[in-house]
């Protein structure tokens, strides 16, 4: 179930990237499904830029971009078809995120980003993906890259001997 829990009302769990946390989490005010409406809007924000919006070196510098706001943040262009969107999304009152508004999650579906996109398909799964890989076999690797250039360096462990990982069941 990787991260999910159970909540009733806020949770106080700290956990994530700070490029993806919401003005409630950094101020530890407690928070609700309303972060999930946040981190899409972030998500949104960084699939169409290539970037976070509130990019930073330093994860102090990026909290406080996030609580000056999104008004604050220039779209690239990518984004800015998305630009009303992502920014009812990234409101700073976790009640005023679009789909926290009352009408729920047709609000988000009324979005001119979706205008094009068709729910009915997708609750009913036969929606046709944009593209579809051509694949030979369940072994075809075509459709990935897979030279040397494209991995990371490799970087063997090199025990200490301080006998630091004793207490753990993997250790010898």
């Amino acid at each position: 179930m990787g991260l999910a829990k159970v909540v009733v009302g806020k949770t106080f769990t700290t956990c994530g990237t700070p490029d993806y946390f919401a003005p409630e989490l950094i101020q530890s005010a407690g928070h609700s499904r309303a972060l999930d409406w946040w981190t899409l809007g972030i998500l949104t924000f960084e699939l169409l830029s290539g970037k976070p919006p509130f990019e930073s070196p330093a994860p102090m510098q990026i909290y406080q971009k996030v609580m000056r706001g999104i008004g604050k943040v220039k779209f690239p262009t990518p984004a800015r078809g998305a630009e009303s969107f992502i920014k009812e999304l990234l409101k700073a009152e976790p009640s005023e995120r679009l789909p926290m508004k009352k009408g729920g999650i047709v609000n988000l579906q009324k979005q001119a980003w979706y205008k094009d996109f068709d729910w009915e398909a997708m609750r009913t799964l036969t929606m046709k993906p944009p593209y579809v890989p051509k694949v030979k076999n369940n072994k075809d690797i075509a459709n990935f890259s897979c030279s040397k250039e494209d991995m990371p360096p490799q970087m063997p462990y090199k025990d200490p001997g301080t006998g630091w990982d004793k207490d753990f069941a993997t250790s010898k």
